[in-house]
């Protein structure tokens, strides 16, 4: 893979069985995608095939290209998948990536920047994007909803927000 950004698109919880099967967490819209990216980079370094076989309480379970048993598979326990940005298709219409606003300039109603998006987040709820102030002041999160963020602009690397007294807290 090349030295450009990277997107995280899974995690490797644990083994499941005996058989050298792993359980995985999948960031990507359809899960199954994770398939089309093969192989993926992993954060040990080393480049591995997925091949899903079925979904269990929220996670999948897969197979990984030279792992035939249990205590192959506990040895990926933790490592996180990626594969490069330009991987990705083309985005239609007003469709993005939320891994796009990273690095954008969080901007008030009035135009002045505020701060800068430094990632984007989902802890169980929404989308959040968490914005460090151009003040110093401690970074917050904003969900990436209105009236919240009231427009995005990838381009020209701009997100026009409304943040609630509560959330800067």
């Amino acid at each position: 893979m090349s030295a450009q950004k990277k997107l995280h698109i899974a995690d490797i919880r644990t083994a499941h069985g005996i058989r050298g099967l792993v359980k995985m967490a999948i960031y990507l819209e359809d899960a199954k995608d994770i398939e089309n990216y093969n192989p993926v980079q992993g954060s040990d370094g080393k480049s591995y095939t997925v091949i899903l076989k079925n979904a269990i309480k929220g996670e999948w379970l897969a197979e990984v290209n030279g792992i035939a048993d249990r205590n192959q598979a506990e040895l990926l326990r933790g490592i996180e998948l990626y594969i490069d940005r330009d991987q990705l298709p083309e985005t239609d219409g007003d469709e993005i990536y939320l891994e796009d606003l990273v690095g954008c300039d969080a901007i008030n109603t009035e135009g002045h920047k505020i701060g800068e998006i430094i990632s984007v987040d989902n802890f169980g709820a929404s989308d959040l994007i968490e914005i460090k102030p151009i003040d110093g002041s401690k970074t917050y999160y904003l969900p990436i909803a209105e009236p919240f963020v009231q427009d995005i602009d990838v381009d020209q690397k701009i997100v026009v927000v409304e943040p609630a007294e509560e959330f800067m807290a």
